[in-house]
């Protein structure tokens, strides 16, 4: 015997249709509804050609919603970029101009406070974001781990692919792939994530740095308020390191070697103030070779030294084991790379030349 099944009434189907259809587009409309905004804060000065490729790797993401801040202290056409009719007069970016040169934590705090993102992703402007979905990775690695308030992301170089160790936050084991995903110590201004409460708790970069490690500065602070970092090698940028507008050799081996010292009169115990200023001050002198720098370094620590005491706030003991136990930024009483990373059997020798 053959069954054969009813004959369709069709309008019962069509409404059924309709409904299944109406469910999950309010489904869909509802999940989008509870994704977090991400903002994408980029600080440029001078290098259009850069930052447009740099934009458009973000205006090429997936996830929605999504805004972009860019701060800039450009003197050129950049503006052009983004004025009425231009390729960026777009939805979702704006562009702000502001006279003078500020430093770069500076033009990244401006960003921050302009931005209304619950997530807020930094990018260099001459890098560019490798991944589509780059932010819907960001996003998910929040979601899947609540203790982490920044990302990491995987630095490589832009015209051969090669990983920048220089731009990579150590592993906690130096035998440790940049391939694999690990807790670290700290996280690089070329390209990263924070979530906004991290902000909230422990304010934004110190904007005195002016150039150079105010990442590193954030990151104490960020430990200390019981967050953790977390890099990845999902999320990928492409860095030019581009010389357009860059400061000078002379002016930049000074700052590093400054903001080191001020990380350690920020945020650490006297004993180690006093051993990282020693040790960076004489490495200072030999990268430089100038006595003249030294008194630069030192002439800008004096005069800030009112400023220093008043954000002088010294990590807690528990933080500071937490760091030493990743052999990462933190030996002995100095705050500096532990010599495994250099002398080590994983470790590199040539991290000497480019530690600065």
């Amino acid at each position: 015997m053959t069954s054969t099944a009813p004959a369709s009434t069709g309008v019962a189907d069509a409404d059924a249709g309709d409904a299944d259809d109406a469910t999950a587009s309010s489904a869909a409309d509802s999940a989008a509804d509870d994704r977090p905004l991400v903002s994408y804060v980029i600080a440029t000065y001078n290098r259009p050609d850069d930052l447009a490729e740099a934009v458009a790797s973000v205006l090429a993401q997936t996830y929605d919603p999504i805004e972009l801040h860019v701060v800039s202290n450009s003197t050129d056409r950049t503006a052009d970029l983004f004025a009425e009719g231009g390729r960026f007069d777009v939805d979702g970016v704006t562009y702000h101009e502001f006279p003078g040169r500020m430093g770069v934590p500076q033009a990244r705090n401006v960003g921050y406070d302009l931005a209304d993102g619950d997530v807020l992703v930094t990018l260099d402007d001459d890098a560019i974001l490798c991944n589509a979905d780059a932010t819907d990775e960001v996003v998910r690695l929040f979601d899947a781990h609540d203790d982490v308030g920044a990302i990491a992301f995987q630095c490589r170089d832009y015209y051969t692919g090669t990983v920048n160790p220089h731009e990579t936050p150590d592993p906690p084991d130096p035998a440790m792939s940049p391939r694999e995903t690990y807790r670290a110590t700290n996280f690089v201004g070329v390209g990263n994530a924070v979530r906004r409460s991290v902000f909230d708790s422990v304010g934004t970069f110190p904007e005195r740095f002016v150039y150079g490690f105010e990442e590193m500065d954030l990151s104490l602070r960020l430990h200390d308020a019981g967050y953790d970092i977390l890099y990845t090698p999902t999320v990928v940028v492409r860095h030019k390191k581009s010389p357009d507008a860059r400061r000078t050799d002379a002016e930049t081996l000074e700052r590093l070697v400054e903001n080191r010292i001020r990380i350690a009169i920020r945020n650490l115990p006297l004993r180690y103030v006093a051993c990282t200023t020693l040790l960076w001050s004489a490495y200072g002198l030999v990268t430089t070779g100038s006595l003249a720098a030294l008194r630069n370094v030192f002439g800008r620590i004096a005069a800030d030294a009112a400023d220093l005491r008043e954000h002088r706030s010294v990590i807690d003991p528990e933080t500071v084991s937490k760091i030493k136990s990743r052999r990462t930024m933190l030996f002995g009483w100095w705050y500096g790379p532990n010599p495994a990373r250099i002398l080590g059997p994983d470790g590199n020798p040539e991290r000497l030349r480019w530690e600065l």
